[in-house]
């Protein structure tokens, strides 16, 4: 059996090497440096040796001059296997050194194999190559040996230099994936951030549709402006498809390492000085995102470090475009929330319900991203349809015909009571009377959800797309959210308006009702006959003057209609007796505003009208009854009446006087201005009836 001795530092390759030489039947001994591998042959030499160059204490090289000058060694095989000293100066100087083979790393087992079985049947036949010291003498050994390192030297300080600045780029792009807001901003940073810092020439993201299953440049770096706006539109790549390469590396994801893309047939040529390409896929737990790109003017320019730095680049941006996509469906359902929060208020807000529908229409475009909408609305009653409000439509409809072809579809909606879908695809589905419309607005898409409210459907709410969109199940339940926000908000709007116009009956009924208690008045007390219709228009045209306006004016309407109310709890020997009172009548008289409040207060929507009833009798001096206020201490309501009832009863005819002349009347009102009356309101009056002598 034949022993061979593996030299390498590193105890992977070791290992390795061990399982597949014994695999093979071979005796194997390890070394993890030059010295250790002659301490061991010293002990039992091997048959032959497989060296690394690249090792602590004593490189490969030192060992191979020492090995081939060694009279125990000498005429035992010598094979270099390396992956760092692989240029041709390199293995001139190996070979000169005496090496029977040198192998670059990594090779397949078989060839590795079939390497050492060429060198034992070589050492067979002809021996093994003998390194003497006349054959290459020591001041040209160390000489080339000094230029081999210091040449390697340089090129790992180079490495070394490149992997600080790639190292640097990647930790700077990781700080951009944390600081900007949105998915776009970010991947053009992290880019712009490898191109400047990493020393590659170009960089570039594809990012992936799921809906389209397309993939298409969303972020470049390194590209002059012409060029990105001159291919960006023919640089979007199917799923799979070979050309390009991008959407190859999407469907296999597999990272692919292109050393001279202009040989490559499926290149897709960007700029004329690119050679190389590096693209990697851009998944997030087996969903791809998109596929990264790393460009270069050199031929061969990626190596496996570079290999491993945009590995590590696509998960850290693969982890940080899900979670800025997190944190904008986050986002998005906020602000969703908060738009139903806002429909709500208007619903509460008893606003109008133009207003509502616009504002709800205003949601629908900033949340569902589509390009038209409308509002149609449907009258249970006339069996019609009408469009309540809209936007993003090109076309506005001019006449009957128009208006009737934009219910063609919230009329199927409507009338089938569910969500309703059309698509250009399947155009046939479109209805006849629609397809010009549609064909005109170059709409794509159509969705229609009926408006339905206890059972009930109110309209339709209509949302077009002028490109292909595919909704997630989440974009439909939204629609249909918005669609029920909107029909509470007609059913709400409804109610409120049957509330009124009940409200309004009512109010004419309670106002026919008072009225009639007056007339009913006017009949029992013959004194009084058209007295409280006068009264009542006389207080109001007062009241307006004083600047009373809107709901007191209804109030002082009431009161002035049932100001003698509580004479109806006057018995008629005193109510309708021909002449004077007696002291003890009057008594039972002046309780009649007492009477009123007693007969008006239990009733709720009176409570506002109570001052006249109650307290008309009152006077400015405190003499009044039944109370006997004084000054404001009486209401205005009553203070105005009392006036109006004086300036009116004295202009009547009585069965126990005649009527006064008006100005008899008005010279009265003034003496009693401060005593009976309030002065500032006689003045108001005053000036009132001067207008309508005029």
């Amino acid at each position: 059996m034949k022993r061979i001795l593996i030299v390498d530092d590193n105890p992977q390759n070791l290992y390795m090497l061990e399982i597949l030489l014994k695999s093979k039947g071979y005796e194997i001994a390890k070394a993890p440096n030059g010295q250790v591998a002659l301490d061991i042959a010293a002990t039992q030499p091997p048959d032959l040796i497989i060296s690394d160059i690249l090792m602590p204490t004593m490189d490969g090289f030192s060992l191979c001059r020492k090995w081939k000058t060694t009279p125990e060694f000498q005429k035992i095989p010598f094979i270099f296997y390396t992956a760092t000293y692989t240029d041709d100066k390199d293995i001139t100087f190996a070979l000169s050194l005496g090496a029977d083979r040198f192998l670059v790393k990594p090779l397949e087992p078989e060839e590795l194999l079939t390497a050492i079985t060429d060198v034992f049947k070589k050492l067979e036949n002809q021996g093994t190559s003998v390194l003497t010291t006349d054959e290459k003498p020591a001041g040209e050994y160390f000489k080339t040996y000094s230029e081999t390192l210091v040449r390697k030297l340089e090129e790992k300080m180079l490495q070394l230099e490149r992997a600080n600045k790639q190292l640097a780029a990647l930790y700077q792009a990781s700080c951009e994936l944390t600081t900007v807001k949105s998915s776009d901003e970010m991947i053009r940073r992290v880019l712009n951030t490898i191109v400047e810092t990493a020393g590659y020439q170009q960089a570039n993201y594809f990012a992936f549709d799921q809906t389209t299953q397309m993939l298409s440049l969303a972020a470049s770096a390194g590209f002059s402006t012409e060029t990105e706006t001159t291919y960006k539109d023919q640089l979007v790549f199917k799923l799979g498809e070979e050309k390009g390469l991008v959407g190859l590396v999407a469907d296999t994801g597999k990272l692919l390492n292109i050393g001279d893309v202009k040989a490559d047939n499926r290149w897709v040529l960007m700029d004329a000085t690119i050679n190389s390409a590096l693209f990697i896929p851009v998944t997030f737990e087996s969903t791809l995102l998109g596929v990264a790109g790393l460009f270069s003017r050199e031929k061969n320019a990626f190596n496996e470090h570079d290999e491993q730095d945009i590995s590590a680049l696509s998960n850290s941006l693969a982890i940080a475009i899900e979670n800025k996509r997190n944190q904008e469906q986050v986002q998005k359902h906020f602000n969703r929330l908060e738009a139903l929060h806002r429909i709500d208020l208007a619903i509460n807000g008893n606003m109008d319900l133009r207003e509502i529908l616009n504002i709800v229409l205003s949601c629908v475009f900033d949340q569902m991203s589509v390009d038209a909408a409308g509002i149609v609305l449907f009258n249970r009653f006339s069996l019609g349809y009408e469009y309540a409000c809209g936007n993003g439509f090109l076309m506005r409809p001019v006449d009957t015909r128009d208006l009737h072809q934009r219910y063609i579809l919230a009329e199927k909606v409507i009338l089938e009571r569910r969500m309703v879908h059309f698509e250009s695809v399947n155009s046939k589905d479109i209805p006849e009377g629609y397809r010009s419309l549609w064909d005109k607005e170059g709409f794509q898409e159509y969705w229609g959800v009926p408006l339905s409210s206890r059972n009930e459907v109110k309209g339709a709410l209509e949302v077009f797309k002028r490109s292909r969109f595919i909704p997630k199940a989440e974009w439909l339940a939204y629609l249909d959210t918005l669609a029920g926000q909107i029909a509470i908000a007609i059913d709400s709007f409804e109610m409120v308006e049957g509330l009124k116009k009940s409200n309004i009956d009512l109010r004419i009924a309670y106002d026919a009702t008072i009225e009639g208690w007056s007339r009913a008045l006017d009949l029992r007390d013959n004194e009084t006959e058209d007295h409280t219709l006068r009264v009542v228009d006389t207080t109001l045209e007062l009241a307006a003057a004083m600047g009373i306006k809107n709901d007191d004016l209804i109030h002082i309407k009431r009161g002035a209609l049932l100001h003698d109310i509580g004479k109806m709890a006057i018995p008629d020997e005193i109510l309708r007796k021909p002449g004077p009172l007696t002291e003890e009548e009057w008594v039972v008289m002046r309780k009649h505003p007492q009477f009123a409040y007693e007969l008006l207060s239990p009733i709720g929507y009176l409570h506002r009208a109570l001052d006249i009833p109650s307290c008309h009798h009152e006077k400015w001096d405190g003499t009044g009854y039944p109370r006997g206020l004084k000054g404001e201490q009486i209401p205005l309501a009553a203070r105005m009446f009392a006036i109006v009832d004086v300036w009116d009863a004295l202009r009547s005819d009585r069965p126990y006087r005649k009527a006064w002349p008006d100005d008899r009347v008005i010279q009265y009102i003034q003496e009693q201005s401060g005593h009976h009356f309030d002065p500032e309101v006689v003045q108001v009056f005053l000036s009132v009836v001067q207008k309508m002598k005029i």
